[in-house]
């Protein structure tokens, strides 16, 4: 028994290997990153600020408060937004349009701030199925609740894959 309670305490104070994901992306290493407002290269006005806020929100949350502005960041992530597609996706029984699917596609860069060292380089796309509606105003509604679900789901997804270089 007492061989047992030995190896059980010499296993827990060996570890097991685990480390936290945090330490291994290039933002931790760094005082911290700049996230500059993102092109937009599609015929959407808007959507790019939607990111931009979201990137600033996720990093902000993912790395302690490490968003800086300017120069303070060792780090930078630049970006754009390279189409903004939608078309009906399902038809009711009398051909009418029941849901529209929105899709955006981007890309994103980190580099390191002075010597503009690239890195992390990625193009993501995200999609989101939302209702048609007969008012005019809901159905705007209803895309502006989509293009703000793509961005935040953007906006983890590029934070995953910064972090899936190392």
């Amino acid at each position: 028994m007492r061989f047992l309670s030995a190896l059980f305490l010499f296993s827990l104070l060996c570890g097991c290997g685990y480390h936290t994901v945090a330490a291994r992306d290039p933002i931790s290493g760094a005082n911290g990153v700049n996230v500059i407002m993102f092109a937009n290269k599609s015929y959407s006005p808007g959507v790019e600020a939607v990111l931009t806020r979201d990137l600033v929100d996720e990093l902000a949350l993912r790395t302690g408060g490490k968003v800086l502005s300017g120069d303070q960041a060792q780090l930078e992530l630049t970006g754009a937004v390279l189409s903004y597609t939608g078309g009906a996706v399902s038809y009711t029984s009398l051909d009418a349009i029941r849901e529209y699917q929105l899709s955006i596609k981007v890309e994103a860069v980190l580099r390191e701030h002075v010597t503009q060292k690239v890195l992390w380089r990625g193009e993501l796309a995200e999609a989101q199925v939302y209702p048609v509606n007969a008012n005019l105003a809901l159905q705007l509604n209803a895309e502006e609740a989509a293009v703000a679900k793509i961005c935040r789901r953007l906006s983890e997804d590029i934070w995953q894959k910064i972090g899936e270089r190392f």
